[in-house]
């Protein structure tokens, strides 16, 4: 029969992919293509094509750019791999103060690819996977920088999951945010550890339990963003706020985060109020604290 037409090809993968699920094995030899052309870590420009990175290194702040738009920027196990990299990596660099994670196309992220989990198949592997997204999210929440979500679309699960495990987010008016899960049998249950520490247990819930959609207005009174914006505005916004932020003590900064997070840990007030005495102290004794205090009180 000879070689079909390329064109032809593509077709009908497409329409195979829609109607059914693909082999894992086909699957996966597809998203290796990407993660393995990479340019090194220090490059300011992209990495690979699933996980774009840029390095402001005028203004200090680093940009990780979710670059699947065809598939919503789901958190697949190949965006996973690429996106801990390069947390790993700026979790090191101290000459980087912020990092914001920003998405191309209409969608931050739909959350994990269903297809991929479905694929996975037995109990062992669909683990591994959400531990490997759990670690990813731990690492956002550690990160010595703060991490801003700039998200211009729907961000639903695992996505919604990436906005509320980041220190700030800054969304378009149009951007949407969901757990919805529930309307194919799921109940977000990892989504649900990120989401409940951002949101009040009984909007968390109602989230969870109905699938629903919350505008970003609704995001902003409920907690889980800091401010909406207009689609135009969204970057300018979200590099005003990075610069703002970068522009302070980055010992600061860091010890601030760390610090931060530590102290709602502490289950008696007393415990939080000695963690934090003791930081504030160590923070009064850096240089830059007392070169800056000296420069305010002689003024």
């Amino acid at each position: 029969l000879g070689c079909p037409n390329r064109s032809l090809v593509q077709l009908s993968l497409m329409m195979i992919n829609k109607v059914c699920i693909l082999p894992r094995h086909w699957f996966n030899s597809r998203v290796v293509k990407h993660t393995t052309r990479r340019a090194s870590l220090s490059s300011s420009s992209c990495c690979d094509e699933l996980i774009r990175r840029y390095d402001d290194t005028v203004n200090s702040v680093t940009t990780l750019t979710l670059n699947n738009p065809k598939k919503y920027n789901v958190l697949s196990s190949a965006v996973l791999d690429a996106m801990q990299l390069q947390l790993d990596d700026i979790a090191a660099n101290d000459s980087i103060s912020v990092l914001v994670i920003r998405s191309t196309g209409n969608a931050f992220s739909a959350g994990h690819d269903l297809k991929e989990i479905h694929a996975h198949g037995t109990n062992e592997e669909i683990v591994a996977l959400f531990q490997k997204c759990s670690k990813l999210m731990m690492s956002v929440n550690k990160l010595p920088q703060p991490v801003i979500a700039s998200v211009q679309g729907i961000a639903t699960a695992a996505g919604c999951q990436l906005v509320a495990s980041c220190d700030l987010a800054v969304a378009a008016n149009e951007a949407t945010f969901g757990v919805s899960g529930i309307n194919v049998g799921l109940f977000c249950s990892t989504p649900a550890v990120a989401l409940s520490r951002n949101v009040h247990a009984k909007q968390a819930m109602h989230m969870l339990l109905t699938g629903d959609l919350i505008s970003s207005e609704q995001a902003v009174a409920y907690g889980l963003i800091n401010k909406a914006v207009s689609m135009d505005t969204l970057e300018a916004e979200t590099m005003m706020l990075a610069k703002k932020v970068a522009s302070k003590s980055n010992y600061a900064i860091r010890l601030g985060k760390d610090v931060f997070y530590k102290q709602l840990q502490c289950d008696d007030l007393k415990d939080a109020y000695e963690l934090t005495t003791e930081r504030i102290a160590s923070n009064f004794q850096h240089d830059d604290t007392k070169r800056m205090i000296a420069k305010f009180v002689n003024k």
